[in-house]
């Protein structure tokens, strides 16, 4: 691999390059052979908290009246804002970020969960309604490292919920593996890309993701 193609025909030239597009990642496997890195959709809500709630996360259980357990987690920001997750599904990766949207009724279960369970999240105005894709792959662990039979070609991706956390130690691992050859500080070998089938590119056809 010497670079990447742009949708206008550049070439942009490099002597490595790394698929790191969380779950359109998935998108590569049409000229790589990447194993599959599936898109987990999650939902979320932003409420105004001010400073009444105190910088503690809680990860909780929650029944809903249907008997459906969910596990929500809350999450107070420095902002005075807390984020709030829950209701994750498996659905449809659109090709545009931009066509994001969440399942019908998510979010007024999450809003009815969040009242219930905190006074302070039921006087709390909502600031904005999320929803968002998680990489994962089959086996639930990330694929790191070098892309199996292409030289110069590498990947990092399927992190699902714990992306931004092990973003910098991921980071750091890719560098010392492209420069160096291998990792210094981290044991590449459980993401190794081949230890998972590759995936058949004929299914990515006419699909949309």
């Amino acid at each position: 691999m010497r670079g990447v193609a742009l949708a206008g025909g550049e070439i942009v030239e490099g002597d490595a390059v790394v698929i790191a597009m969380g779950p359109w990642s998935i998108l590569a496997a049409r000229w790589l052979p990447l194993p599959a890195v599936l898109g987990y959709k999650g939902h979320s809500l932003v409420f105004e908290t001010g400073g009444i709630i105190p910088a503690e996360a809680l990860f909780l259980e929650y029944r809903e009246a249907n008997g459906e357990i969910l596990t929500p987690e809350l999450f107070p920001r420095a902002d005075g804002t807390t984020w709030v997750c829950a209701i994750s599904t498996i659905g449809p990766l659109p090709l545009d970020p931009n066509d994001v949207a969440a399942d019908e009724g998510a979010h007024a279960r999450l809003e009815a969960l969040c009242r219930n369970i905190s006074p302070a999240l039921a006087a709390a105005p909502i600031k904005a309604r999320q929803a968002c894709f998680r990489p994962v792959t089959e086996d639930g662990l990330p694929v790191i490292g070098a892309v199996p039979g292409i030289g110069g070609a590498y990947v990092a991706t399927g992190h699902s919920v714990w992306g931004m956390l092990n973003a910098p130690a991921t980071g750091e691992a890719m560098g010392d593996l492209i420069i160096d050859g291998a990792a210094r500080r981290v044991d590449l070998a459980p993401f190794a890309p081949g230890r998972l089938p590759p995936l058949d590119p004929a299914r990515l056809r006419g699909a949309s993701g």
